[in-house]
Parts: structure tokens; C-alpha cells; sequence
């Protein structure tokens, strides 16, 4: 693996060039989020379909893919006891840190109120759970891949339901009935109706009985492969449906009236992002809640120095706040993310903790 690559290179002396297949898993995690952009703005530029069909490709992916895609990340994993609790924590903790210092940024970056929901979000929300696996096979293989996949639960629910009060928040008038609005606001969104329902059948699974094989005696997979091949399909199709809409509405014209939002957004989640998301990691590691390994630090890079997540871009725009930023955001965000991404791989290699 990677690590067996960088240890020979090591003892030849020859580190720097050891560092080329992270850029490499890098590039390979982060690449086609951008040549899926690309060709949505192609279609756009050539006029192949019109902006409202973007619009309609944009709700399709928001109402009726992402939630199949938020069910089968949850309904993947063989049990919630498979979540290192402390790891969880430390993510949680890290997102909740980021999520106040959102505020701040907000508050110096823009006057606007719907694009403040925006920055908020962008400033603690990852796209952890589309590159994260891609990446962590790449930085610490099959022992990162089980690792970031067990942390899925806790970072997709955190960053649903804070992303939806946060751009409630800010996207609706204020008034008395501000607080039925967000839990309104909560109740119909798409992404948490699919992670309530992928937590209904991971707790349902509890308590379902083990044949003598050692099989689940009912599984979607294989008694019901009619509906569970259906939902795959769907979430398979969610992340490229959302960035082909992305890229037909994305518009380099619209960057000079957002430029200051833009560059404190995207300054936020890849400067920020992994400054105090891997502080908080080491204090937690110093307190002895945590151990960091090659497997631990690939999730951990995947989730602090990934771009914000695609699915950001799709629900501000359906909750009312400025979905023209934060499209940018995701570009911009993954198109550097892969500097980001190599730079703590480095670091974290020179540190012996990958």
C-alpha cells in the first residue's frame, strides 16, 4: 500500500518524490466532481438545455436522489456499533466549532442575509461522504475506507440538520413564528427524511434474527432487491445529477458580485477547516480520547480538508438562500481542495501519523 511507498522512498532518501501518489489519490478523488461541473457548463454555454431545465435537474437531485443517497451511506454500515465513539466526538466537536466560527465569518463577510447561511455552511460542511472513501482507500486502504465509512452516520446527520437551521435561520423573515418555520423547515427536507429513514433500519436490523450461517434473516439486498436496487440506483445518480446542474448554472459573470463572500467562504473551509478541526483532534488525542493512526487520519483529512459538500449547492437554493454563491463555493472549494488535501497528506507523513 501507499505507506509501504513512502517507507522504502524514505530510506532512499527520495520523500518529496514519495509524495506524488497523494497528489495522485488527490487529484483522482476531487477531478471528476470538476469535469462533471465542467460539462453541465459546456451544455449550459452551448445552449443545449435552458437554465430552468438546470433549475428542474437541480430539485430532481435535492427531493428524490439525495435521500436515497443518505438511506444506502447508513444502511451500508453493518451496525451503529461499528462508530469509534471518540473519533465520532471529535468530528461532531469539530463541526460544532467550526459552525460558531461560521458565524463570525458571516458576520464580517457580508451584509446579505441569505448569503449568510451560506458561509456558515460552508465554513463546517465537508464532502466527506462522496470523496471521503475515494481518499482514505488512497491514504491508508481498506483499514481507512472502514473507518471513514463508520463515521458517515454522525457527519451526514450533523451536517444536515445544522445546515438546514442554519439556512432556515437566515433564508426566512424573521417574526414569531420563526421557530415553526425551522422545525417546518427540518421535518421537509429531503436529506433528513432519508438519514431518519437509513437510521430507522440500521436500529431495526438490532433486533432481526441471525440465521445459523450467520446471515441477517431479512435483508433489503437480498429479499427485497427489486426496492433496494431501485434506491441504489438513485443514489448513484444524486452527486452527478447535482454537479451537471451546478455547472449549467454556474456563470463566471456572477463572481465579481460575490467576490468578497466567495473568497471568505472558500478561505473558510480550506484554511479554517483543517486549523481548528485538527487542533481540536490533537487535544482530544492529548486527553486520551482518542488514538490517531494511518486509518483515523485518512477520515480525519478526508473530512477537515475536503471541499464543501455538492449537496450544499442543491439546498440553499431550494431553502431560499443565495444558491448562485454557493455554487462558487463547491467549485472553487474542490478545484483547491486538492492543494489542501496534498499539503496535510505531507504534513501528516512527516509527522509518521500516515
Amino acid at each position: 500500500m501507499i505507506q509501504e511507498k513512502f517507507s522504502g522512498a524514505s530510506r532512499r532518501g527520495e520523500g518529496t518524490v514519495s509524495m506524488l501518489p497523494v497528489f495522485v489519490y488527490a487529484f483522482n478523488a476531487v477531478a471528476p466532481i470538476l469535469l462533471l461541473v465542467l460539462v453541465g457548463y459546456v451544455l449550459q454555454r452551448k445552449r443545449v438545455f435552458s437554465v430552468d431545465f438546470f433549475k428542474q435537474l437541480n430539485t430532481l437531485a435535492f427531493r428524490y436522489c439525495f435521500p436515497p443517497l443518505m438511506f444506502m451511506n447508513l444502511y451500508g454500515l453493518g451496525s451503529l456499533r461499528e462508530i469509534d465513539l471518540g473519533l465520532a466526538a471529535c468530528l461532531v466537536g469539530s463541526s460544532f466549532v467550526l459552525t460558531l466560527a461560521g458565524f463570525l465569518v458571516a458576520r464580517l463577510a457580508t451584509k446579505e442575509r441569505d448569503r449568510k447561511g451560506v458561509l456558515i455552511q460552508a465554513t463546517f460542511r465537508s464532502n466527506y461522504a462522496i470523496i471521503g472513501l475515494p481518499l482514505s482507500e488512497g491514504l491508508a486502504g481498506a483499514a481507512g475506507i472502514a473507518v471513514t465509512a463508520s463515521m458517515q452516520a454522525p457527519t451526514v446527520i450533523y451536517f444536515n440538520v445544522v445546515s438546514v437551521l442554519v439556512l432556515c435561520l437566515y433564508a426566512q423573515s424573521g417574526g414569531g413564528s420563526q421557530v415553526k418555520k425551522v422545525l417546518r423547515g427540518l421535518v421537509r427536507n429531503p436529506l433528513l427524511q432519508g438519514i431518519v429513514a437509513g437510521l430507522v433500519a440500521l436500529t431495526v436490523r438490532e433486533f432481526i434474527p441471525v440465521t445459523a450461517s450467520g446471515e441477517l434473516a431479512f435483508s433489503l439486498s437480498r429479499d427485497l432487491p427489486w426496492l433496494y436496487t431501485a434506491l441504489d440506483y438513485l443514489s448513484r445518480v444524486a452527486t452527478p445529477l447535482a454537479l451537471i446542474a451546478l455547472g449549467g448554472q454556474f456563470k463566471f459573470s456572477d463572481v465579481p458580485g460575490i467576490r468578497r463572500e466567495l473568497v471568505a467562504g472558500t478561505a473558510a473551509k480550506l484554511l479554517l477547516g483543517p486549523v481548528v478541526g485538527f487542533a481540536i483532534t490533537f487535544w482530544f488525542r492529548s486527553m486520551g480520547w482518542i488514538t490517531l493512526d494511518p486509518a483515523s487520519m485518512s477520515a480525519l483529512i478526508a473530512a477537515f480538508g475536503s471541499p464543501v459538500a455538492v449537496s450544499s449547492a442543491p439546498m440553499a437554493a431550494e431553502m431560499g438562500a443565495d444558491g448562485k454563491l454557493s455554487s462558487q463555493i463547491v467549485v472553487w472549494t474542490s478545484f483547491l481542495s486538492m492543494g489542501t488535501i496534498f499539503l496535510l497528506a505531507v504534513i501528516f507523513r512527516a509527522a509518521g501519523l500516515l
